[in-house]
């Protein structure tokens, strides 16, 4: 009796389950969908520009047009796109604060990413973080110079942060393999820029103790974890080397914004940002339009600076030699530059400064941590237009006149 009472009881629970659960998906599919463009553009000049790497590859910008103003070159960090800076939201978006402010700004997206009709050529896809910062970031800085006559101001976040550490540092390629800093390329990269910003962009992945993320990276089970993703990536880099993000070729989760919702405000999605600092609209947008495909030669550069802590050049399966260290060589920056980050950053406030701050020989610098901001939303956050806008407009306009 008692175990038909618990049968019939189970049930019933299960019943109720299904049916509230039901309920909820009804009533989402009835709401209005998550992250609509907004027109947030109005009034402003658009073009688009083409600037070609020295092997070919076309590079395509949006330009939101300010010929009297200052150059403003935005790049944008691993696995996104030059819309992470100019998401359809009000409040939301970088590129067309600085347009209002007077600034000529150019929104980047490095080979292989972009959306419709900035897509940047990818190739064959086999690149490394190297090569965004040996021929792409020439190109778009050149580039630009050619078209305005004028040295433009770089803003990186995450990776395009990290890129323009390893601009400054003069770095190419010598035999095709190993990277090398050439004192030519450090002169003239550091005269070709005004200056630059730094959004959350770690010269290095480390965390000291008792940071959670200590104790995950200094683990011998990640580690492992790590080393079988490396292992992963060096098959994929000889077979298919893109690997496709949420928001790139691959339509399932781009044309359904009630899914990339659900992975945006997910532990998964959360990881990028520190989720109270947002809304599910605007991450939802920049999960439609700001993220992309990465290389499996990026995924490796990555892997290996979690695992190793310095960030490293890629390497060739079976080389050789000895990779060049970026981490090593900060203290070839001097360009005017100012270092933001968020207290929330999983990319370590400690580490920017340490290593980066730290070590650049700038006599113009300075360092920012925000609090109550993560990674991505120092660029999309809920009151990035009166905390972190004007922040990095008064670092232009200061460092400009040094």
């Amino acid at each position: 009796m008692k175990s038909q009472k618990c049968k019939t009881a189970m049930k019933a629970a299960t019943g109720a389950s299904l049916a509230l659960y039901g309920a909820y998906i009804y009533l989402g599919f009835k709401t209005p969908l998550p992250g609509q463009d907004q027109d947030v553009s109005q009034g402003l000049d658009v073009e688009k520009h083409e600037f070609v790497t020295p092997h070919g590859l076309t590079l395509r910008l949006k330009r939101y047009a300010k010929p009297d103003g200052l150059p403003v070159l935005l790049c944008h960090g691993f696995s996104g796109n030059g819309f992470d800076f100019d998401i359809p939201r009000e409040k939301r978006n970088l590129a067309v604060y600085l347009a209002r402010e007077g600034y000529d700004v150019w929104i980047s997206s490095f080979r292989g990413c972009g959306r419709e009709p900035y897509v940047s050529d990818g190739g064959d896809w086999r690149h490394s973080i190297d090569h965004l910062a040996i021929y792409d970031a020439p190109t778009l800085v050149d580039g630009i110079i050619k078209a305005t006559g004028k040295k433009p101001f770089w803003i990186g976040h995450s990776m395009g942060g990290e890129v323009l550490y390893m601009y400054l540092q003069g770095v190419r390629f010598e035999d095709g393999v190993r990277v090398v800093s050439d004192p030519k390329f450090v002169k003239v990269h550091h005269e070709n820029l005004v200056g630059g910003v730094t959004i959350g962009s770690p010269p290095a992945f480390w965390w000291a103790r008792p940071h959670p993320l200590y104790r995950i990276t200094d683990s011998r089970v990640i580690k492992e974890v790590l080393k079988a993703g490396i292992r992963m990536m060096r098959r994929r880099e000889e077979t298919s080397p893109r690997v496709y993000g949420i928001g790139g070729r691959k339509r399932l989760f781009r044309d359904h914004p009630r899914l990339i919702m659900a992975v945006s405000r997910s532990p998964y999605g959360a990881v990028a940002y520190y989720r109270p600092n947002t809304d599910k609209e605007t991450t939802t947008s920049l999960g439609r339009w700001g993220t992309d495909d990465v290389s499996a030669g990026m995924w490796i550069q990555l892997l290996k600076g979690l695992l190793n802590s310095d960030l490293h050049q890629h390497l060739p399966a079976g080389s050789n030699v000895d990779p060049y260290d970026y981490t090593e060589h900060m203290h070839l920056v001097s360009l005017p530059i100012l270092f933001l980050t968020g207290n929330r950053d999983f990319a370590n406030p400690a580490a920017i400064k340490r290593f980066g701050y730290e070590r650049v020989k700038s006599d113009m610098k300075k360092f920012v941590d925000l609090s109550g901001y993560g990674h991505t939303d120092l660029v999309m956050g809920r009151n990035v237009e009166k905390e972190v806008y004007p922040l990095l407009s008064d670092w232009i306009k200061v460092a400009s006149e040094h």
